[in-house]
């Protein structure tokens, strides 16, 4: 099964336009478990590239000691977003079947890696904008964010046949929060700074 250009750039436009259907139409891709997981790794794999674009044109990040931090790598980075969106799956299945929803785990995952596809078609904006029109890349980045949340609430609703987007977006605020304090917890108990 595979989605050609014109496909795409309308499952596109319609997530922009009307994100619960497009979540619909999303979960409804003949895609086996295997497809929708190997979505999400080439998801995390092109992220990993575009990031390195992406450094590349930005200074350098420099430490507190204002030496310049070694960059990350990509094998690095594809495994923080692969982890990242696993994580992301796993709270929007579990968290919502938890409070009465019908969402599986696997239109959990192929939605994450659809939000991940626009989310790295932002990163490519954001590059353009920083050769041609620098001052607007950060707007770009900020607006991403505020996409990806609306997206994320949206799909989310749908997935799991909740009506209130206020609840769930609520819900996604909280569990974001609970997630962070889980893993503050655990990486102390390792010794990790964060």
């Amino acid at each position: 099964m595979t989605l050609n250009f014109a496909d795409l750039s309308a499952l596109v436009r319609l997530t922009l336009t009307q994100p619960r259907a497009a979540a619909q139409a999303v979960m409804r891709l003949p895609l086996p478990m295997s497809g929708r997981w190997s979505a999400l790794l080439l998801m995390a794999t092109l992220s990993a590239l575009l990031m390195q674009v992406l450094g590349a044109m930005l200074p350098p990040s420099v430490g507190p000691d204002g030496e310049a931090l070694r960059p990350v790598g990509p094998l690095v980075w594809a495994g923080m977003v692969t982890v990242g969106m696993m994580i992301t799956a796993g709270l929007a299945h579990s968290v919502g079947r938890w409070r009465g929803g019908k969402g599986e785990f696997a239109d959990a995952l192929i939605l994450v890696a659809w939000l991940q596809f626009l989310q790295l078609l932002l990163v490519v904006v954001q590059i353009l904008l920083m050769l041609v029109v620098p001052p607007l890349a950060p707007v770009v980045e900020i607006g991403g964010v505020l996409l990806f949340l609306w997206l994320l609430v949206n799909f989310v609703a749908e997935m799991h046949g909740f009506k209130s987007l206020g609840l769930v977006f609520l819900g996604v605020i909280l569990t974001f929060v609970g997630a962070v304090f889980a893993l503050s917890i655990l990486m102390m108990a390792l010794g990790v700074g964060l």
